[in-house]
């Protein structure tokens, strides 16, 4: 009978062994961490890329906004220029009862003269100034004497500066605005044949300055205008010499 028993335990002990050893496994993955999931994994490079990154980045700056130090002009401008003046009149008194008839029309032709500007403004850059300008010219055609002037915006730009040398002393003029036009019979007369009433006026030219006497510089000056209205057609020419002062820099 002792057989039997020894035969019982030695079978049942291997598979309380069994029992043992699939529970330890089972508690172990339980308590085992579970594998990062793609969500939580990051890419690859972006530790790097995050190490590379600085921590704060300066904001870009527009070149053409940048500051520049002004190096030929600056601040404060004012000129003046004059000089021999060429032009015409032709057109009408400021009637309406005679705008447009032929028998109240004039024209003058080609007359001689002087004429010139004064301006006042400020430098933007050194290659840009900007205010405004007064001026115009007197002529004598024939048996006439015309005349034409008023306040305009002036600009000034020197479109060669980047180039350097003398070439920063070359300027472009543009001017716009308002005047007065009138032509009289003769220079002793007060009857007006012309009269623009308030024309528009638009003027243009090149200048060259680059003659310099502390902080004033001259040189020759070229330059036309043309004034109009419902009532007047005024061209003008000038050759001359200008004269212009710059505070800076």
């Amino acid at each position: 009978m002792a057989t039997p028993l020894h035969s019982g335990r030695a079978t049942a002990l291997p598979a309380l062994l069994g029992i043992c050893l699939l529970q330890s496994t089972a508690a172990a993955q339980q308590t085992a961490p579970a594998p990062p999931t793609d969500a939580q994994t990051p890419p690859p490079g972006a530790a790097a890329a995050s190490a590379a990154q600085p921590a704060a980045e300066a904001p870009a700056i527009d070149p053409l906004f940048s500051p520049r130090r002004l190096t030929r002009r600056g601040g404060f401008t004012a000129g003046i220029a004059g000089g021999l003046a060429l032009g015409s009149a032709a057109g009408f008194p400021n009637d309406v009862q005679k705008i447009g008839f032929q028998r109240h029309y004039t024209e003058t032709g080609v007359g001689i003269g002087g004429g010139g500007y004064v301006w006042l403004g400020g430098v933007l850059a050194d290659w840009l100034t900007f205010g405004l300008a007064s001026g115009g010219h007197s002529l004598i055609a024939a048996d006439h004497a015309a005349l034409a002037g008023g306040v305009m915006l002036h600009t000034e730009v020197f479109p060669l500066f980047s180039l350097g040398e003398r070439w920063r002393e070359v300027g472009v003029i543009l001017d716009a605005g308002v005047g007065v036009a009138y032509t009289t019979a003769d220079a002793d007369s007060d009857t007006d044949v012309i009269d623009g009433a308030l024309p528009a006026r638009i003027g243009g030219g090149v200048f060259y300055e680059g003659i310099r006497l502390w902080k004033v510089s001259m040189g020759p000056w070229l330059y036309a205008d043309y004034t109009w209205s419902t009532s007047v057609r005024q061209p003008g020419f000038y050759l001359g010499w200008r004269t212009a002062l710059y505070t800076g820099p």
